[in-house]
């Protein structure tokens, strides 16, 4: 009976844990904006409280009947996400409208609605291992714990964010909860667990009033749940708005379509070739059709955002638009034709996955499919007047890229900077050809020209983008990005002593964890080994070959299926637990050495055959082999350790949880910014080569 509870306890608790953090980041994105440092702070923040959940259930775990806490435990991982859900809504409401949310906004907010969950959840992990006996505990928790979070995060990936709102996949997930509680005590709290998931039930119409929270003084008419985000669409008056995670995308009326269009699109002849990357069906599609094109292959990642199109301006009707759902560097990589204009309508590069459209090796590729004279065109962040330091570095850092690549560089300035690129001459008489083409606009010629096209003000930018050296923006070092967290942390008054603080408070709970214990500090090397690895090779797979959304979620339960497996073959090795503590040690810095070339060369490779083999074997490869000596770490260490086994199964998780989210925090918002994904795994080589010495050392004195 205590060996079926188990299982039930954990695997309802690793298919909900991983399914909450999913949707509750995806929450705080809507409510906070959506980059890698929002969302480094959240699941580090996660990982934190949850680790220490996982000390606090240690004590717990000698007591008694631990079923009993169990059940309540179970009920409470059932609503407390529907009170977070709501929590997270209804902090814009605590701010000024219109106000740019800082990092400090993000932290307090997120902390708060945070905090009651991870410490519930942690708290289990022990107590569901105090239901058994024997050495092998921690390594039986360890594996279906693991099992747990694989059927979470294919459930919410595959299933829950295809067919359901947040909310409904959080009732899902409450009425597992509510069976898995069931089952921890006898059947005469039955009515209890009834009335709990008929509350919930009621309560369902309260996901459209907590929606609302997020937009005073709009109606909601669409909230769509989709794959790469939330998708909603509200009505001002007669205005409509289209946001993706609250990030404005377009409003009725707005204009910008027609200096995104048009800039380049006069640089070539009518009739050309014309490859659109975005924001097609907000008005730009509209706008090159003005230029008679022969063919516009239009790509857009999220298919949710075509569907917008019969609202706006219903330009995929046109014969000479073909449409591709897909992502569009991958597009471009893959595609054998021939354009006379690349024109990329991207936001700036908020995030890793958008900083790959503005780097060293993405110019590279666009040339390649671009005719004699093509044009490549973007936008970047600008100011009227003065740009400030860090808007000028982030300008510098693409500027240099995009000058490697082409021979002739044009930039508008403005509040947008519009960048032209080829290996032509370029033209700055845009209205002449605007003119002679019969193309009348409404805000280009007679607002927006005069200024972008002065030719002092376009000299004295080109002179300010050129007169210092800088690094320039490549997908390994993307020095972009960077930049424009930095500026983000600025505008939204966010004091680098918070990341800071952060950084050092994360730490500290890591050397906490692991002191005077060369066993736990091995355990969150480890912990730190496996994020870092994990975050760095999917940013690699996602710069060669785009974001494919199901394949990274195969990639991720890939590495959870790796780390399960190696904790159970650590048990059937016939070598001691100490050598494989130590083998795996230096396993993981072997791991990191080759990540290093893969990610040298990869970047780099164009043959079908070495691009399927880093696809299907390379990356996937390291990544198995990496969770497998991690899993396989964990196993043998919990055989060192001394203590019963709620006690060593308490300790580890805090140890490797400490490690994990030192991973995300300094991986996500400091290494890969800063360093890049070399940097990140040299951090990878440094630590665990500490970890193997003290190892070595220790056991060479006991030897």
């Amino acid at each position: 009976m205590r060996k079926r509870r188990f299982w039930v306890c954990l695997l309802a608790l690793g298919i909900s844990s991983v399914s909450v953090q999913l949707a509750m980041i995806r929450e705080v994105m809507s409510s906070f904006g959506g980059n890698e440092l929002v969302i480094g702070v959240v699941l580090g923040m996660w990982l934190l409280f949850t680790g220490l959940g996982s000390a606090l259930g240690v004590p717990l775990a000698k007591r008694e009947r631990p079923e009993r806490t169990l059940f309540l435990g179970h009920l409470l991982i059932a609503v407390l996400p529907f009170v977070q859900i709501a929590a997270i809504r209804a902090l814009p409401l605590l701010w000024v409208r219109g106000q740019m949310l800082g990092l400090p906004s993000a932290i307090g907010g997120s902390a708060i609605v945070l905090i009651p969950y991870c410490l519930v959840g942690g708290a289990m992990i022990p107590l569901a291992g105090s239901l058994l006996q024997g050495k092998e505990v921690t390594s039986k928790v360890y594996v279906v714990d693991t099992i747990g979070d694989i059927g979470g995060g294919l459930l919410f990936s595959l299933v829950l964010v295809y067919l359901f709102s947040h909310w409904d996949s959080l009732l899902v997930l409450g009425f597992l909860n509510l069976f898995a509680a069931l089952t921890m005590l006898s059947y005469k709290v039955l009515p209890v667990v009834c009335l709990l998931g008929l509350g919930m039930l009621v309560a369902r119409p309260f996901n459209v009033t907590s929606l609302s929270w997020r937009f005073p003084g709009q109606e909601i008419i669409l909230n769509k749940n989709t794959p790469f985000a939330q998708l909603t669409i509200s009505r001002t008056g007669r205005q409509l708005n289209v946001l993706q995670d609250a990030i404005p995308l377009f409003s009725t009326g707005d204009l910008d379509m027609e200096t995104v269009a048009h800039l380049p699109l006069c640089q070539v002849r009518e009739g050309a070739k014309v490859l659109l990357i975005a924001g097609g069906v907000f008005g730009t599609l509209e706008e090159i059709s003005r230029h008679n094109p022969q063919r516009i292959d239009y790509v857009e990642l999220d298919p949710a955002i075509l569907d917008l199109d019969r609202l706006i301006h219903s330009s995929l009707a046109h014969p000479f638009v073909h449409v591709h759902v897909g992502d569009g560097r991958l597009f471009i990589k893959k595609t054998s034709r021939q354009y006379d204009t690349v024109i990329i309508d991207l936001p700036d590069p908020e995030n890793a996955q958008l900083n790959r459209f503005y780097t060293q090796e993405f110019f590279d590729e666009a040339r390649s499919i671009l005719t004699r004279g093509g044009v490549l065109s973007f936008t970047l962040l600008g100011s009227e007047n003065y740009l400030e330091e860090k808007g000028l570095a982030l300008n510098r850092s693409v500027y240099t890229a995009l000058k490697r690549v082409f021979k002739h560089v044009l930039v508008f300035p403005g509040t947008t900077h519009y960048y032209l690129a080829s290996n032509a001459p370029l033209n700055r008489n845009i209205s002449g050809v605007l003119a002679e083409r019969e193309i009348a606009t409404r805000r280009l010629v007679d607002y927006e020209l005069p200024t972008m096209a002065d030719p002092f003000r376009m000299d004295m930018l080109s002179r300010l983008l050129s007169e210092k050296e800088v690094l320039s923006n490549t997908d390994l070092s993307p020095m972009a990005f960077g930049h424009l967290i930095d500026l983000w942390m600025k505008k939204s008054g966010s004091p680098k002593t918070v990341l800071y603080v952060i950084v050092i408070a994360i730490l500290g709970f890591a050397v906490l964890a692991c002191r005077k214990d060369h066993l736990r500090f091995t355990i969150a090397t480890s912990g730190y080994a496996g994020m870092a690895f994990e975050l760095s090779l999917l940013l690699l797979f996602q710069v060669i070959y785009g974001y494919v959304y199901l394949r990274i979620c195969f990639f991720i339960t890939l590495y959870m299926i790796g780390a399960a497996l190696g904790a159970f073959v650590s048990g059937k090795l016939k070598k001691s637990a100490a050598w494989q503590m130590l083998a795996c040690d230096a396993s993981l810095i072997l791991f990191a050495t080759l990540a290093c070339v893969a990610a040298l060369v990869g970047t780099h490779l164009k043959g079908d055959i070495s691009l399927l083999v880093m696809q299907y074997v390379t990356i996937p490869g390291l990544l198995f082999v990496v969770a497998f000596a991690a899993g396989c770490q964990f196993a043998a260490v919990s055989r060192l350790s001394r203590g019963i086994g709620a006690e060593i199964t308490g300790r580890l998780y805090v140890s490797d949880l400490a490690g994990a989210a030192c991973g995300t925090i300094l991986t996500g918002l400091v290494f890969l910014p800063k360093m890049g994904i070399i940097g990140v795994l040299i951090s990878v080589m440094v630590l665990k080569g500490l970890s193997l010495a003290l190892n070595t050392l220790l056991v060479l004195k006991r030897t």
